[in-house]
C-alpha cells in the first residue's frame, strides 16, 4: 500500500499545528538532509532535478514541550502485527539519546486497518530489541503501551 503513512502524518501535522496555535507545544516535522546537485528554471520556477540524501534522518518530529525536548517517530501498518525492522537502528539510537538526556521520546504506531493509534514508550521498545523480538502484535501494545484516540477537531493527543 503506497503512502500508508499519509493519514497518520496528516493527523500529526494537524495536531502539532493545533498545539502551536494554542501555545501547548512547539513541534516540527523534520525534513530530510538533502544535497542539491542540479536546479533548473522551468516556467519561471526553480525546480530541483537532482538531489541526494547525504545524511541519515533521525526521527520524524522534534520540538519542545513544557521545557523539555521532545522527539518521536510515526509509523503505520495495515495488519495486526508491526514489524520492528521498520524502526531503523539510527532512529532507535536517537530516541535513546534524547531519553537518556531527560528528553521525551516515543513512537506512535497507527494500525490503519482498524483505525487504532498507540504511543509506545522507548523503554518498552528497548526491551523488545534486547530480547530480539522481531514484531509487535497489537495485543502486546494494548497491554504495554498507551492507546491514543482522535479528539475533536482531529487531534491526536500524544503529549499526555
Amino acid at each position: 500500500m503506497k503512502n500508508k503513512g499519509m493519514f497518520l502524518e496528516a493527523v500529526i501535522n494537524k495536531t502539532i499545528n493545533y498545539f502551536w496555535q494554542n501555545n501547548i507545544a512547539f513541534i516540527q516535522k523534520k525534513g530530510l538532509d538533502l544535497k542539491i546537485n542540479k536546479i533548473q528554471k522551468i516556467n519561471n520556477k526553480l525546480v530541483v532535478n537532482d538531489s541526494n540524501i547525504y545524511k541519515k534522518s533521525t526521527v520524524d518530529y522534534i520540538g519542545c514541550y513544557n521545557g523539555s525536548f521532545i522527539c518521536f517517530e510515526a509509523k503505520s501498518c495495515n495488519e495486526d502485527r508491526f514489524d520492528l525492522s521498520n524502526l531503523k537502528e539510527h532512529q532507535l539510537e536517537y530516541l535513546n539519546l534524547i531519553h537518556n538526556n531527560k528528553g521525551i521520546s516515543f513512537v506512535v504506531i497507527f494500525f490503519s486497518h482498524i483505525n487504532r493509534f498507540f504511543k509506545v514508550n522507548i523503554n518498552y521498545l528497548n526491551t523488545l530489541f534486547k530480547n530480539k523480538i522481531k514484531s509487535l502484535h497489537i495485543n502486546d501494545l494494548i497491554k504495554n503501551s498507551k492507546e491514543l484516540f482522535l479528539e475533536f477537531p482531529c487531534i491526536l493527543n500524544f503529549l499526555d
